[in-house]
This record gives C-alpha cells, structure tokens and sequence, in this order.
C-alpha cells in the first residue's frame, strides 16, 4: 500500500562523494525544516551483509582517546578466565578461527548471549554512553561512558565491515550511532544526527509576546518560526574488505572530525585580492606588536568561550552570543536581541579574515563552525521569509525582523572560495535575485514609511539592505561571469551618484526591483550612518571598487569616510545643513571607511585621529591591553570573563583594525602609553 502525503513533512538533501583509489564515501545530509511540528531523531540507515561466526561479528566504538571493541558473543566463560589468548586476540579485534585444540572454550561460549544491538549515545557536548542489547525485547546493559566521542562507529564480520563517523558528532549534540541485528545476515546500522532518545525538537518561541522596547527585539511583531532554516552535517563510511586494526580506525575517527583542508599562505590570499582589503600581520614597532596581541587575544578567548559556556548544540555550534552580562557572569542568552549574535555587525569577517591574515587554525574551525551555522539555521531556505534571515534573538528563529544583511553572500563566500563546498554554493546560487521577492511583504523600513505603495517603490537602506544584495550580486558575477549581475550593481551606482550628497545623503532610498535603481527619500528620523555600514558593507564596497572601473564610487567611498573627520560647522557647510554630528555616532564603526578616506585624499592627521578613534577607550569601548582585563569569577563554577564584552565591539573593533593597518599602518603612534587603562 502507498500512502501520499498532502504535503512534505521535511526536506533533505544529500550529496554523496566517492573517490578514486580510496575506501571512503563522504555524505553531505542537509535538512530543510518545513513543519514546526517536533521532530523525533534525524538519521540515515543502511543495511550491512555480515558473514562469519558470532564470536567474529565486531562492534568498535571510537572514544575520548581509543577505540573500544567488543563482539556479539564472546569467547570467555567461568572456566576460561585466565590464559586465555583466543579471548584477548577477539578483543583486540582479530578474527578468531575454530581450532579443535580448544574445543571445550568454543563449546561453552556458545552458551554465552549473544548481543544484538550496541549504541554510542553523545547527550551532550560532554557526556556519551555506550550500550548493548539482546534485541529490543530485553533491557540494555551500559557498557561505559565518556565525556567526547569522536563519533565512530565500525561493524563488521569475518567478510570485513563498515565504520561510519558523525563529524562533530560531541558538539552538534544529541547524537548517535548504532547498529541492529549485529549477530543476523543483515545488520542495520544508522548514523542519528539528532538521537531520537533526546527530546523532541522544540520550534516554539520562547515568549507570548514580543519584547522590543524592554529587550532590543526587533519590531513589535511575532515572527518566530523555523519553517525555511536548514541544517547541514557531515557523514562518512569507511569500507573495508578486510577487518581494520583499532589504530586505522583511530586515525580515520580523528580525520573525520577535523578533515585535511588545503590551505595558502597568507601572503598568497593578500595578494590575490580575492578578499578584499585586510593587512597581514606586521611586527616591526612595538605598536604592531601590541595590536597583534590584541586582535589575538580576543580570538583565543572566544574559542574558550565557546568551551566554558557550552555553546554547542545541533542548533547552536557555531553561533556566539550577542552581549556579556558582568552581574550574573553569563551571557545575556535570556534578553531578546540580546542573546545569539545571527551574524549581527559580521563576525564572520572578522574571523575569516584573521584566518586569512595568519593561517590560524583554531580561527579556521570557528570560521567553519560559525558559516555552517550562520549560513543554514539563521538563515531561510524555503516558506514565507526564503532568501531573509533571522536577526539576533533568544532563539536562532525568534526574531521579528527578517533581513538581507543576514543571509547575505558575502557572509558564506569566504568558506565557499576557500574550499569549493558545495552546499555553500547552493546557499549563494539561492540569493542572487532574492531582492525580487524579499522587499515586498517585508519592506525593511515599514517602521518609518508607509509601505502600502506600489512594488517599484520599496523603502530599502544602502546599508545593510542595498549592501546585501551587492554582496550577492557580486558573488554571482565571480561565480559565473554574467555581466547581469555587474549591470545591477552599476545601475545601484549611478542612482547614488545623481543624489544631491551621493553616498552621504541619507540611508533611506526607494528601490525598484524591476530596474534595480534607487531614489533618495526623505530620511528623516529614519537613521544613522553607522547603521549603513557596521554590517559589512565596507568590506563588500571597498572589494566591488577593486574590481569595477568606476572612479566615481571609489571617490564616494572616500568622500564618506572623509566626511567623519570634519567639524559640526564644516559638516554643515558642505552638505547645506543636511548633515550633522548626530548622524556621525558611533565613529568605531567607520574607522574603515575613515581610513580608506585618508588614504584616497593622502591626509595623514586625519589617519592619525583615527588611530586615537581605535585605541582611545572612551572612543572604541575596547580597554586596552585587552589581555589584562581578563578575570577569574565564581558562579556555578569557576570561568573567565572580560565583564565589558560584547560580540558587536569585539568584532567590528577587529575588523577596522585589520583594515586600518592596511591603509593607514604608516601613521600607527609611535607609544602605546597614553591608551592604557
């Protein structure tokens, strides 16, 4: 009987690899949620033909540190306990022939049960359990228990087996592996991304209502639903015609979780430009030296953040949180806007480009970790907000606005380009004309216009709206050549050039899906600049000026950045009362483009006043030395804390020094002194 459903429950994809001259199948398993109803477990099964006696058909089970074995039956029974080589060689995982000179050890264990079912549960990011069964009939027996799996699992016979991995089987937790009917012809094995002896999924929003005035929620609305987000996980089997040694598969279970990536130097990405503008690391003064610290030590305290605070999870790995919280020593993971990061002012540039910049590995992962979250959960696939994501929430899903910045591909283009992953293609390929869609329920700036207008006159920003879509319009164009996409981008140009302050003249502009142009609007009340560009818009402009022939847009850049450097009254002046020091808050976020105005107009006093911007406390938020403002506190238990922190600072102070020292390193102070607290 065939039962059709009305509809799909879910959505997966699966990408399967096979090698040349190699044993391995590398399996991409992507979930699409189309339901906010619960899910049990998430898995894929395969059936394993096993031939040979039952004392030869193997479970192997990578741990913490080793492999453990064990078979269904064992060879060992009250009366051979001791001296007994044909047990120690089956538990080493040696395949075991009958010889007749032990024909009484073989006669007792046949008596002995015969386990079926074995499990390898990881509950949490640090605690697994390993279990057995007769059949499903009888209770289980636990084997062990450890704190980090490495996800491995290998069954097999005398005709050899199949070891399966789970990468970041501890972090992306509940996991498990297990295998069923182990001492049958056929064994059934199945790789569980998420357990189904955990918890069911919950999708539902953690709130009645919404919390933006209290809670730095979005809007005034409820827009939590998982529908549309995505999840991706890595799967490999390892066939073996012939039974492994534990040491083979030790290493094939390390290889799994953090597999060989080719990798240049770094002066080979700074040259190539693929990337845009960032330094690499100078230590020639003690200035330089004392910033490298700096950006350095932030980088290893959130790679020990993630491990004291447990930010792991199948929903979770990868993110940060938004703002620390020094009275109750924990992040403010309970105050709306205030909790997960969802790519909030760019940490993933910041940490692929101090990658780039040193071929640190430990920034590798958390850049890989944080594209695989930030591109699949905080982002929509499919529904009602396809080609949004999800701004900073208590939950990845939770907030009410929906917004390009977030699904951006100049986000994910770092992982993509580095190293040809396929399913970060799709996501990019996904947005390159989503701005023909996601304005029209959703204009960003409803808040301040009436959007009840016809669809070529959307309120939109030029950043991080407008920016979003360059950044996937200019992805396009790398990826496939079509000069469509560099028309659209040049069409956006040419709109801001003929407004009356070009760049500067305000962040509201209509736009029109159909022509791709935009037109100033009336901006009052709508913003300020530092909206416009602490979302990676600097870094996607000042790329798409290297690579476009377009000397007017570099001069608006530069214009842009220049103008932070004038006085209330020249502000005034020159923009014919338009323009005041209200609209320059928050100067931190424009260093960048400060700087790439000092460079363009050669001013090196203005260069200088940047640098102050940076290192200046009161200026940047960032205390200096940043090292010494690490504390050991008590709560729960004992941690480390910086109590000022928060991930907005952390990044986009990161990301302007790194571009700063590129354009400006030469005006660097010659002492450090006088900025520290």
């Amino acid at each position: 009987m065939i039962y059709k459903l009305e509809k799909p429950l879910q959505r997966f994809i699966l990408r399967f690899k096979f090698f040349r001259d190699l044993n391995s199948i590398e399996i991409t398993h992507t979930i699409v949620v189309l339901s906010k109803e619960s899910i049990e477990g998430i898995g894929i099964s395969y059936q394993l033909p096993l031939k040979g006696e039952l004392w030869n058909r193997q479970v192997r089970i990578a741990g913490d540190t080793g492999v453990y074995c064990e078979p269904a039956q064992l060879l060992l029974s009250r009366r051979f306990t001791n001296e007994n080589d044909l047990y120690r060689k089956q538990i080493d995982g040696k395949m075991i022939a009958y010889c007749s000179d032990q024909e009484d050890l073989f006669a007792q264990a046949e008596g002995n049960a015969v386990f079926n079912n074995y499990y390898l549960e990881q509950s949490a990011h640090d605690h697994y359990n390993i279990s057995k069964q007769m059949n499903h009939n009888y209770t289980e027996i636990q084997i062990g228990e450890g704190n980090r799996s490495h996800g491995l699992m290998y069954v097999g016979g005398e005709n050899g087996g199949v070891s399966c991995s789970i990468r970041d089987f501890w972090q992306k937790n509940p996991a498990m592996l297990e295998v069923v009917n182990l001492a049958e012809s056929t064994a059934t094995c199945t790789a569980w991304l998420w357990s189904p002896r955990s918890k069911k999924m919950d999708f539902r929003h953690y709130s009645a209502r919404d919390h933006m005035a209290s809670a730095y929620e979005g809007m005034e609305e409820i827009r939590s639903t998982p529908v549309g987000i995505a999840n991706t996980s890595m799967i490999w089997l390892d066939l073996f015609t012939n039974v492994p040694s534990n040491e083979e598969l030790w290493l094939r279970a390390v290889d799994h979780q953090k597999p060989a990536q080719i990798v240049a130097t770094p002066e080979i990405y700074h040259d190539s430009k693929v990337f845009g503008i960032w330094s690499l690391p100078q230590k020639n003064t003690k200035v330089q030296i004392f910033l490298e610290k700096q950006l350095e030590t932030l980088i290893q305290f959130y790679k020990k953040e993630v491990e004291q605070r447990g930010w792991y999870g199948y929903w979770n790995y990868g993110d940060f949180m938004h703002t620390y919280d020094p009275y109750r020593h924990v992040w403010r993971y309970d105050l709306g806007g205030f909790a997960w990061q969802n790519t909030e002012l760019v940490p993933n540039i910041w940490l692929w480009q101090y990658f780039l910049r040193t071929g640190d590995e430990t920034t590798y992962y958390l850049a890989e970790a944080m594209t695989r979250h930030t591109s699949e959960v905080d982002q929509y696939h499919e529904g009602e907000y396809k080609g949004l994501g999800s701004r900073h929430n208590v939950l990845h899903w939770g907030d009410q606005a929906k917004e390009a910045r977030i699904s951006m591909a100049g986000l994910h283009r770092y992982y993509y380009f580095l190293t040809g992953d396929e399913r970060t293609r799709e996501i990019i390929e996904a947005v390159k004309d989503n701005d023909e869609y996601i304005f029209n329920e959703l204009p960003p700036l409803r808040e301040f216009y009436d959007v009840k207008q016809s669809a070529e006159k959307i309120p939109i920003r030029t950043g991080p709206d407008w920016s979003a879509v360059v950044s996937n319009w200019f992805s396009a164009w790398e990826m496939t050549g079509d000069k469509k996409f560099l028309n659209n981008i040049l069409t956006g140009i040419q709109s801001i050039e003929k407004s009356p302050l070009q760049l500067l003249s305000g962040p509201a502009f209509s736009y029109d899906p159909k022509t791709k142009k935009l037109h100033l609007m009336d901006n009052l009340g709508v913003g300020e600049f530092h909206m416009m560009i602490s979302f990676g818009a600097p870094q996607i402009w000042m790329e798409l000026a290297q690579n476009i022939e377009c000397g007017s847009w570099s001069k608006m850049l530069a214009d842009f950045g220049y103008f932070y450097s004038l006085s209330e009254t020249e502000k005034r002046i020159k923009s014919k009362d338009q323009l005041t020091e209200k609209q320059f808050s928050w100067p931190i976020f424009a260093t960048g483009m400060m700087a790439y105005g000092a460079r363009y107009y050669k001013e090196g006093n203005f260069a200088k006043k940047i640098w102050t911007i940076l290192l200046d406390k009161e200026k940047s938020g960032v205390p200096l030395p940043i090292e010494d403002t690490i504390k050991k506190v008590e709560n729960w238990k004992d941690m480390d804390e910086m109590s000022w922190l928060s991930t907005n600072t952390a990044s986009q102070w990161s990301i302007n020094v790194m571009l700063c020292l590129e354009l400006i390193g030469d005006f660097l102070p010659e002492e450090i002194e006088m900025y520290l607290s």
